[in-house]
């Protein structure tokens, strides 16, 4: 089954929260989405009808937007993941009772969801979380709705939502890529391309792990994420001449970039010969890295002998 029709007013409420973090140059929370609610109309703003107390917008912008964007220390910021959770539990409300998505099932989401910003943002305000939603629940006829379930999390590690601890990691599967960071290839990096393959290579091995060993997704992109930090970390303290140096894939999305650009100076050209050109650059980019890539593991194997079996 497929998502419900989103209204106009849920519609321009996400607009305005995106439009709202992205002011604050944050990324896009619960509470920018709680005042993109606000500062629309019908049910759901009136709900958090800013004459109640100290307006919405000023509670969630009160932190100082410089020091925000210079250190990134805004409660209000880092929870993208959270917002797309808000989002998918609005969307099952709806889908539950055959209705269209509006913003009052957004406010639902959010109030239920009781992130901290959030709450934070309506005790600023001034404002109830129960009445708020009382009046939320009630305008789409339900008054006596119960807690809304939420849908998963996107996995951590994911997004912008950080990875498990090292010390939460699964034991065995840390241990083995903890047993290949000591024993990278460095020696054998001579060039930009030697350093991408052996990230490639590590990414790839992360998940193999993670395959072996049947891990949830929690524990893969951490171990991913941790890996990969730690591979860079040792690859760029080693051979820091070539580190930070753009790889053969970022050089064939650059190039079919400006092949673009080219064919839209050319309004002679056929959309179909710009859509076939434009994708030569990538597609021969990615066939280059595919092969450097495995060239790279047969010349490396040998550092590898001797690996914990899982």
């Amino acid at each position: 089954m497929g998502h419900p029709e989103m209204s106009t007013p849920y519609l321009e409420a996400i607009r305005r929260g995106f439009t709202l973090a992205h002011e604050l140059d944050q990324r896009c929370g619960p509470a920018h989405l709680l005042v993109g609610v606000a500062e629309g109309d019908g049910p759901a703003a009136a709900a958090l009808d800013p004459g109640r107390g100290r307006s919405l917008r000023a509670a969630v912008t009160a932190d100082s937007p410089v020091r925000s964007a210079v250190s990134g220390d805004s409660p209000y910021g880092g929870l993208g993941h959270r917002h797309m959770q808000a989002q998918g539990a609005a969307m099952a409300l709806a889908e539950s009772r055959g209705e269209q998505v509006g913003a009052e099932h957004l406010l639902i989401a959010l109030l239920d969801q009781g992130t901290a910003p959030v709450l934070e943002a309506l005790g600023r305000a001034g404002l109830d979380r129960a009445v708020v939603r009382q009046a939320a629940a009630t305008a789409i006829g339900a008054p006596g709705l119960p807690p809304i379930n939420l849908p998963a999390l996107t996995p951590a590690g994911t997004l912008d939502r950080a990875p498990l601890p090292v010390s939460e990691l699964d034991s065995r599967a840390w241990a083995a890529l903890r047993w290949r960071q000591d024993h990278l290839p460095v020696g054998k990096l001579h060039r930009p391309s030697d350093r991408e393959a052996l990230l490639h290579l590590e990414r790839a091995e992360a998940w193999r792990v993670a395959d072996r060993l049947a891990v949830d997704d929690d524990q893969r992109y951490s171990l991913m994420s941790h890996h990969e930090t730690a591979v860079r970390r040792r690859v760029d303290r080693s051979r820091p001449d070539i580190a930070g140096t753009p790889s053969a894939r970022d050089r064939a999305q650059t190039r079919a970039t400006a092949l673009a650009r080219r064919h839209r100076r050319r309004p002679g050209r056929t959309l179909a010969l710009r859509n076939v050109t434009v994708g030569w650059g990538t597609w021969f980019g990615n066939r280059r890295v595919g092969l450097r890539d495995r060239w790279f593991r047969l010349r490396t194997s040998g550092s590898y002998r001797g690996a914990p079996q899982l």
